[in-house]
């Protein structure tokens, strides 16, 4: 009996393991490349920097800045990216428009290198996506999606040391 009982308690432990591993292989982790402080040059001499962070498994924080060459900056974009039960979402809320409330694409693919998030319904842009050139450059990009893929605008980041 003694045996029975711990053959079921070892079976069991290791189907909770095997599920909890799976768990958290289906969640924002599977993003992580995308952590960290990320800077792009603008044309006046200025930067735009892209921050993301864990929130916690399910939900990945970021944020947009804009710094003028004199040193004054001003947040542009809330970001947000979001697994809700294994399907994943990219939110953007730009300050200044839609009335500040947060546009959701939908991550259509993904892998350990970037993703593609939809939205074929809104004006603009209808598809961003971010890949991952090397472990220190982002290329990412908007567009109007499939229909109109040469409405564009690219944004190159490097990533910043600390």
């Amino acid at each position: 009996m003694k045996k029975l009982f711990v053959s079921l308690a070892v079976i069991s432990l290791l189907t909770v393991f095997a599920f909890t591993k799976r768990e958290n292989e289906n969640n924002v982790q599977s993003f992580k490349w995308l952590v960290g402080d990320w800077k792009m040059p603008t044309k006046n001499g200025g930067s735009i920097i892209e921050n993301w962070r864990f929130i916690n498994d399910t939900i990945l924080w970021g944020q947009t800045k804009s710094y003028a060459a004199d040193g004054t900056w001003k947040i542009l974009e809330g970001l947000k990216l979001v697994d809700d039960n294994g399907t994943y979402f990219y939110a953007s809320r730009v300050h200044g428009q839609n009335d500040e409330i947060g546009v959701w694409f939908k991550i259509t693919s993904h892998s350990e290198k970037g993703f593609v998030a939809e939205k074929p319904d809104h004006d603009f842009p209808k598809r961003i996506t971010y890949k991952l050139v090397n472990k220190d450059s982002i290329h990412a990009f908007i567009d109007g999606g499939p229909a109109a893929p040469n409405k564009r605008s690219d944004f190159y980041y490097s990533r910043l040391k600390k």
